[in-house]
């Protein structure tokens, strides 16, 4: 996960176009994991109530 942190974390400075002092960037890359997984799981159990019982997909059409 060390290296997928390291990248994502490089890739969001970059993409903000900011350029943190190196020491600033370990630490995020530290932190980096622990703060997606609190963000994944914010809502996850709120999005799982209102997951609907089919999908449009699941019904076929009739043709006519």
């Amino acid at each position: 996960m060390a290296a997928d942190a390291r990248s994502t974390v490089h890739a969001l400075l970059a993409a903000a176009g900011i350029r943190p002092p190196e020491p600033e960037v370990e630490a995020m890359v530290q932190a980096y994991p622990a703060l997606r997984a609190a963000a994944d799981a914010l809502y996850s159990d709120e999005i799982a109530r209102f997951e609907p019982a089919f999908f449009p997909t699941d019904v076929e059409v009739a043709e006519g």
